[in-house]
């Protein structure tokens, strides 16, 4: 009995010495592990900031193509609009004004007018508006007389 003993003694050890392999190997692991994670940090937090960055980029590309295509279609759209000689805006703006000045213009003449004139009631009891005319007292310009030139005789 004493070989058996031996063999499962030597067996029995194998068993053990496979046990702790797979222990040494899981513990390796382990440790390998660790040091893997703690290496892809860093390594992680730079691709992040690589990643921001491209996507900064990008948005910004993206927001001046935007703003190009805006510029294009509105300058076009004016162009088109000026070709078909359509008003546009400003020019709507600018005969706003104009019309404005000429409106102001207006209302002073006939307050002019109104204070130039006077009522005359006829016999019969129609009423009539005389307008005195305005006297300037602005100078005439002169007119200048056509130069006479001198003829070779």
């Amino acid at each position: 009995m004493d070989t058996t003993n031996k063999l499962l003694a030597a067996g029995r050890s194998l068993w053990l010495a496979g046990l702790g392999a797979v222990a040494e190997v899981e513990e390796g692991t382990l440790n390998l592990l660790d040091r893997l994670i703690e290496k892809g940090r860093p390594v992680e937090a730079r691709q992040k900031k690589a990643a921001e960055a491209v996507a900064q980029k990008a948005k910004g590309t993206a927001m001046g193509l935007t703003q190009f295509v805006q510029d294009t279609v509105e300058y076009e759209s004016r162009q088109m609009l000026k070709r078909l000689n359509v008003m546009t805006r400003e020019d709507v703006k600018i005969l706003s004004a104009r019309l404005e000045t000429l409106s102001a213009k207006l209302d002073e003449y006939a307050e002019r007018r109104q204070a130039n004139a006077i009522e005359i009631v006829s016999p019969e009891g129609e009423a009539a508006l005389i307008v005195i005319p305005e006297t300037t007292t602005a100078a005439k310009p002169k007119t200048a007389k056509p130069r006479q030139r001198k003829t070779a005789r």
